[in-house]
């Protein structure tokens, strides 16, 4: 189970952090788009497809890791009114809702994929390896979140 969480936990950080270089390139070319359209009345072309690309893939790769590090926003104020045993039982019962639903968006999501054929208005870039990130994002977080119910199954017999 150990060597499962580290692989799981590894997974999730180098998808993420794979997405984290994609701000830097992000920033640096909405910066010389508004530098060039201030100063020399013109643009970068096809900058809007490409941070719409990159921000698309930094927000879907990085979800899982945000599970990880338990940073997402949560409102709790009334299962946490509600006694240890139950607030395990509601946990075990959305996470495995969630669960249903990103395994629903990892198979429609890679079938997609598969199938997209489009490419980008300006630049010409294929569609699908940014619904393949769709797959690959989703399915890190329904792994973490797997996790997550083990941990709280784990807790529920003790």
């Amino acid at each position: 189970m150990a060597q499962f969480r580290t692989v799981v936990q590894g997974f999730t950080r180098t998808i993420s952090f794979a997405a984290m270089f994609l701000l830097l390139p992000m920033m640096l070319l909405s910066t010389t788009d508004v530098f060039l359209r201030k100063f020399f009345t013109t643009t970068v072309p096809g900058t809007m497809e490409l941070s719409s690309y990159m921000l698309a893939l930094f927000i879907l790769l990085g979800l899982s890791y945000t599970h990880q590090c338990r940073a997402h926003v949560r409102v709790s104020f009334l299962v946490d009114l509600m006694p240890a045993k139950v607030q395990t039982v509601i946990a075990i019962l959305l996470n495995t809702l969630c669960i249903t639903m990103l395994l629903v968006l990892v198979w429609q999501g890679y079938i997609i994929a598969v199938e997209e054929t489009t490419v980008s208005d300006m630049l010409r870039i294929p569609e699908n390896p940014f619904r393949m990130a769709l797959a690959v994002g989703c399915l890190s977080f329904a792994l973490e979140i797997l996790l997550d119910i083990i941990d709280q199954l784990k807790e529920l017999r003790s």
